[in-house]
């Protein structure tokens, strides 16, 4: 638990529930756009390979890696011609995905096991994040999960959120009846901050959860990976795109890795990239988001193992709190992921 002082929303995630209209719609945009060149990405003229990516969401903290990528010429470097896009949240993102709609996307690890659920034709091919985003923010006189009880708090109880946070009071000896639990939306954001709500569990790395800080009297913060362990980012590939063009998968982890590390060792030049591409960030948010990522980048296991390196088991880990949450069946993931296309050589923090 952190004590912090004192953005920009993020948009939810679409529902579980609306799941397949989202594969549905994905489907129809790429009957509208989508096209077919023959030619993989690996073969293409000049030696370099044409990569599309897309972020999960708006410009975030995690963005300069991709920026400082190509100033640097770490994706060139790897044969890699990439280009990225914001994405319409994971739920959407995911289908487009498999769709053939993006080569790769880097995305929260539940809505890609919400799309394996669903026999999307997707593969994990490394995770960024080894550690859940997802975070309680509270009043300072919460310092640990026992305090939570008798207190209202906000939560997306139909989201991945709501699944972790679930998990977290089964791991604590807590239910729902030892609380006051509300809908976390943009009216609960205010009740919180005037001091009307005593928590909020949100996706940490956001420019969102640094305008929650803004409450009275500071905030503290109770990571739920210290209790509920889950993955956070991973790199997702279409199927098809990893089949015909797995040099260029390895190529682009390995120019992410190099650029992961490259933003850690040059903080201030991940920061003016950043803000020089992102004007919608303001100069306090773009700090936030960038520090938020890249702390939650070089995880010990990233140390360990190096960037983008995974346990299969993690990926396991986090599918059961969407299970015991409701929001997927049973599923065996191990045809959803691969260690083949990790960076090589190995890159770590």
């Amino acid at each position: 638990m952190t004590t912090t002082p004192t953005g920009a929303r993020r948009r939810r995630p679409v529902r579980a529930g609306a799941w397949l209209a989202a594969a549905a719609s994905a489907s129809l945009v790429l009957a509208a756009c989508g096209s077919d060149d023959g030619e993989s990405a690996d073969a293409a003229e000049g030696g370099t390979a044409p990569v599309s990516l897309s972020f999960e969401w708006t410009c975030e903290g995690n963005w300069a890696i991709a920026y400082l990528g190509q100033d640097q010429g770490l994706f060139a470097d790897q044969g890699i011609d990439l280009t990225f896009e914001r994405g319409q949240g994971g739920s959407t993102t995911t289908p487009l995905v498999a769709q053939g709609e993006y080569d790769l996307a880097i995305l929260s690890a539940p809505p890609v096991i919400l799309g394996a659920g669903q026999g999307l034709p997707i593969t994990v091919v490394g995770v960024a994040a080894s550690q859940s985003p997802v975070a309680i923010l509270a009043d300072t006189s919460i310092t640990e999960p026992a305090d939570l009880a008798g207190k209202t708090v906000a939560v997306q109880t139909d989201q991945f959120e709501g699944s972790v946070f679930e998990s977290f009071l089964a791991a604590e000896g807590m239910s729902d009846s030892d609380l006051t639990i509300v809908p976390s939306d943009d009216a609960a954001s205010a009740q919180f901050l005037s001091g009307d709500i005593d928590a909020i569990v949100t996706f940490y790395p956001t420019p969102s959860t640094l305008g929650l800080m803004d409450r009275s009297g500071g905030v503290s913060t109770i990571m739920l990976q210290d209790y509920v362990p889950t993955y956070g980012h991973t790199i997702v590939a279409s199927n098809d795109f990893l089949a015909d063009n797995g040099d260029a998968v390895t190529g682009f982890t390995t120019a992410w890795a190099e650029a992961t590390k490259y933003a850690e060792e040059h903080p201030d030049e991940a920061l003016e990239t950043l803000t020089s591409n992102c004007p919608e960030l303001d100069a306090d948010a773009a700090q936030f988001t960038l520090d938020a990522y890249l702390d939650a980048y070089q995880s010990d296991y990233a140390t360990e193992n190096g960037y983008l390196a995974f346990d299969p088991e993690g990926l396991d880990e986090t599918a059961q709190v969407l299970v015991d949450g409701g929001l997927m069946d049973e599923t065996d993931l191990s045809e959803y992921s691969t260690q083949d296309f990790l960076p090589d050589p190995v890159v770590t923090p």
